[in-house]
């Protein structure tokens, strides 16, 4: 098929029917028969020469810029139904991919055998284009609006409301056919326009915005503040922007914050407890008054004070380390006693809190520090303590005194018995008897009584001496010359014997009465020396070292031991022995321990039966 130019000469026809730009005529299949120049520049020709229009390009929708379907096309219409079609905007891709739009209009020619349709098309790229960045604009506004929580009214220089924009129409105080056109002088209260107008002239005058803030005048919004922001449109001489915006949260937290802020203020500065705000290097921004008096400075002087330059060396680090963990967030707060330096030298105990407060960052701003004094507290503590030591010390001399007394009880009904007994029955004796021979015997025997009973009455003598001489006169004993004086003493049965002793004073001074010190050691170590194992060479080791803050002696021998299990409760009591064979009274043991627990300490024993022995004495003095 040829394409028929001649189609298109008669203009008037064409002028007259549809109008022009490009045009295109379509026999009655959609076939095109004839483009003019303008049709050629905006339709592909050589994609479309010979085919049917309506299936010879892909056809986009303005609206979604989604393909149509050829039967959906207008001029595809016009062809079925004969209608015609104006006005009709598709879109065609070129070339380079740029998507062009064209405004199609379709009519069916009747009167024209070569002919049977007419297409008119126009370039509206620049139309369409410019609609959508209009309509773009448009939604960006009404979404803008939307995402106000404000209204914004368009107001004249004498007061009119001309517009209005908002997405929170229950803002409004009126619908907006009552206040549309209106004056706000007939709309507000007096009160509220002899302010709001001076402003409207002023932001018109000096280009300038202006605020005020007011609670609401009608009872539909009442107990709501509003603020006003008034600022010329730039675009006209007299009007001006007026946006209202509801501040009633904000006055609200702003009360609270007042409030807050207030209890705050008559909790910080009418406290019973010293409190002041430090920053995170220990410097002071503000003190109160309690605090001035507990440590003694003005608050001047508090002022410039870092309070780590006044706690007591010993509290430094704790304090340092749970402030730390303050500020890593590991706590909220923490509680600590410590000592402060006060203005006159001395120091005053604290039970202190501290707590942080962190800024809208979540970072640290300062610490509130509350201090308690309670170093009467502290006094009284200390006062208590001595005097429940005082009392355990009592106690312990009490219990001491009554095993004593129970002891002296045991030996005067035992020990004294016996002699009394044999003197009172040789006495009936001698008066029966008148033989010079069985007399001389009887006055032995009653010789020998008195004699132990004497003795034990000597014994006795020295172990209440003890007991009652509590105020002995206390010096500073050298442990290794005390030692050495005793092992003098010792010196030939150590040789005989073959001894092998050793000594490790950690301790060498002690605050005892010389005499018990040298008697206590003596009884020990003639105890270590006098039950040694046959055959066996005596090894010996005096120790005396720091435990528990008291000072210890220990005697530490290889002998033939004893049978604690079996003799444990009497190794200290009078004239009791465990060995036989050994020239022994038993009374070394029993006045060592008397002499140790009359100045308040103890002796302990440690033994098995040929495996040795440790006597372990704790001076307690340091107690």
């Amino acid at each position: 098929m040829e394409f028929h130019n001649q189609a298109l000469d008669k203009q008037n026809i064409l002028l007259e029917t549809l109008g022009f730009e490009g045009l295109v005529a379509l026999d009655y299949e959609g076939h095109i028969l004839a483009l003019n120049n303008q049709a050629k520049s905006l339709l592909p020709f050589d994609k479309i020469a010979h085919k049917k229009l309506h299936e010879a390009l892909t056809f986009y929708s303005k609206e979604g810029q989604h393909p149509i379907h050829p039967n959906e096309l207008s001029f595809n219409k016009t062809l079925e139904t004969g209608a015609v079609q104006r006005d009709i905007i598709y879109g065609i891709t070129t070339e380079d991919n740029t998507l062009i739009w064209l405004s199609f209009s379709s009519k069916l020619i009747p009167d024209r055998p070569d002919i049977h349709m007419l297409i008119s098309i126009q370039d509206v790229s620049p139309l369409v284009n410019e609609n959508k960045k209009l309509l773009d604009s448009k939604q960006e506004l009404q979404l803008l609006i939307t995402s106000l929580d404000d209204i914004v009214f368009e107001v004249t220089k004498e007061g009119v409301f001309k517009n209005y924009w908002t997405s929170e129409p229950d803002l409004l105080f009126y619908e907006p056919e009552e206040f549309l056109n209106k004056n706000i002088v007939d709309l507000f209260p007096s009160e509220m326009t002899e302010k709001t107008l001076p402003f409207i002239n002023k932001a018109l005058t000096y280009n300038k915005v202006y605020h005020m803030e007011f609670p609401s005048p009608f009872d539909t919004h009442k107990g709501r503040w509003f603020k006003l922001k008034i600022k010329p449109i730039h675009s006209t001489k007299d009007r001006v922007a007026v946006v209202v915006s509801d501040i009633s949260q904000k006055i609200k937290s702003l009360e609270k914050i007042r409030y807050n802020q207030h209890k705050f203020n008559q909790a910080f500065h009418f406290s019973g407890l010293g409190i002041s705000l430090t920053d995170t290097q220990g410097y002071c921004l503000d003190a109160n008054n309690m605090l001035s008096k507990i440590l003694g400075f003005s608050q001047e002087e508090l002022s410039c004070t870092n309070f780590f330059d006044y706690i007591h060396p010993d509290d430094i680090n704790n304090d340092y380390l749970q402030r730390q963990r303050l500020l890593k967030g590991e706590m909220d707060s923490f509680t600590l006693e410590k000592r402060y330096r006060h203005q006159l030298g001395h120091y005053v105990w604290c039970s202190v809190t501290t707590s942080v407060v962190h800024n809208q960052s979540n970072e640290v701003s300062f610490f509130i520090v509350q201090l308690q004094d309670i170093s009467e507290c502290k006094k009284n503590l200390e006062i208590l303590e001595r005097q429940k030591k005082e009392i355990e010390i009592v106690k312990i001399d009490l219990e001491t005194k009554v095993r004593q007394l129970e002891e002296f009880n045991h030996i005067v009904a035992h020990n004294l018995r016996e002699p009394v007994s044999n003197i009172h029955m040789l006495i009936d004796e001698l008066k029966d008897e008148n033989r010079k021979e069985v007399n001389k015997e009887y006055f032995k025997l009653l010789k020998s009584s008195n004699n132990s009973l004497t003795d034990t009455l000597q014994e006795l003598s020295e172990i209440l001496e003890i007991s009652q001489n509590r105020n002995i006169e206390k010096v500073n004993c050298h442990f290794p010359t005390i030692f050495k004086k005793v092992y003098d003493q010792f010196l030939a049965e150590i040789y005989s014997k073959k001894v092998i002793l050793t000594t490790d004073f950690e301790i060498e001074y002690l605050q005892y009465p010389r005499i018990y010190l040298e008697s206590i050691i003596y009884n020990l170590l003639s105890n270590a020396l006098k039950y040694t194992v046959p055959r066996v060479q005596p090894q010996i080791h005096i120790r005396t070292y720091l435990q528990n803050n008291s000072t210890l002696l220990s005697i530490q021998d290889n002998g033939i031991g004893i049978d604690l299990p079996k003799f444990k409760s009497q190794i200290f009591m009078f004239r009791k022995v465990f060995h036989r064979g050994f020239d022994s009274k038993g009374l070394g043991l029993f006045i060592t321990r008397y002499q140790i627990e009359s100045l308040g300490g103890k002796i302990d024993v440690i033994s098995k039966p040929n495996n040795g022995t440790t006597f372990l004495v704790n001076f307690l003095e340091n107690n």
